[in-house]
């Protein structure tokens, strides 16, 4: 009888100290647990060691992401169906924000056909400068890349510019070569998953000013 109510009881603490455990716990889920989706696009669009250096900049604690659950998949068919179907004048080109990372500062980004047309951008003797045959940059705040990326099957194209912009992060660990390492980042993941048929190159030096 003895040994079965101390059987009893070392089941009862086990029971409960693993309860306790399980508890202690709760509410511990890491950033990519909390917005899988996002984290997933994050790294497949800057890669996973850029992000981690993000992370630990825009942070490091109290993250989330503010932007609404978006595949890079989803960015794609998005991109294509544009290029597709005929220009809406009334509802212009849909921004989609791949990219924001909230904390103690902020990372943002956005990929969307551009507003400017290829004249304007070539013509322009202001705000864009050409780092390709078929790249230009802008740098403000945002550091902007379009480029020239002719999809298949879209004959007539309303618009043949993708821009990629990339915000800064207000630490001083965020360096200019970094800025510009995400910018590339980003147009070349963005190229590739819409494959254009153009090819264009996306050089490691946009040529930024400073």
């Amino acid at each position: 009888m003895r040994s079965v109510m101390h059987m009893a009881w070392c089941g009862a603490v086990a029971g409960a100290l693993a309860l306790s455990a399980g508890c202690s716990g709760e509410g511990e889920q890491t950033l990519a647990e909390k917005y899988p989706i996002q984290s997933k696009t994050c790294d497949a669009l800057f890669g996973s060691k850029n992000m981690e250096s993000l992370r630990e900049m825009v942070g490091p604690d109290d993250l989330e992401f503010t932007n609404r659950p978006l595949s890079v998949d989803k960015v794609k068919k998005g991109l294509t169906q544009e290029a597709l179907e005929p220009y809406d004048k009334i509802r212009g080109f849909e921004e989609y924000d791949v990219c924001w990372l909230s904390g103690d500062s902020q990372f943002h980004s956005t990929v969307t056909w551009a507003a400017d047309s290829l004249k304007a951008v070539q013509s322009s003797a202001g705000r864009w400068h050409r780092a390709g045959s078929d790249v230009f940059v802008a740098d403000t705040s945002y550091v902007s890349v379009v480029f020239r990326c002719d999809v298949k099957g879209a004959s007539q194209q309303a618009q043949v510019l993708l821009e990629a912009r990339v915000g800064d992060v207000s630490s001083r660990k965020f360096s200019e070569a970094f800025h510009e390492e995400l910018a590339v980042r980003l147009a070349r993941t963005v190229r590739d998953e819409l494959r254009c048929t153009n090819q264009p190159e996306i050089p490691d030096d946009l040529a930024i000013e400073e």
